[in-house]
């Protein structure tokens, strides 16, 4: 039998626009999967490079 090969494939690394990853996280919700929509959210934070999620985690210190 013949082996398969196969490539790696990240979402993320297609997620050029804001177009894009609206279109992308609305797809995941549409398939109503909590996991699917925390993968989506997490590709489209890795094509913005917000990957750090210690500091997305973090609450938001007021500067005042």
């Amino acid at each position: 039998m013949a082996r398969t090969e196969t490539r790696h494939w990240d979402a993320a690394e297609h997620i050029e626009t804001d177009a894009d990853a609206a279109a992308y996280l609305e797809a995941a919700l549409d398939e109503g999967d909590a996991t699917l929509v925390a993968a989506a959210l997490d590709d489209i934070a890795r094509a913005k490079g917000l990957a750090d999620r210690e500091r997305l985690a973090e609450p938001h210190q007021s500067h005042t």
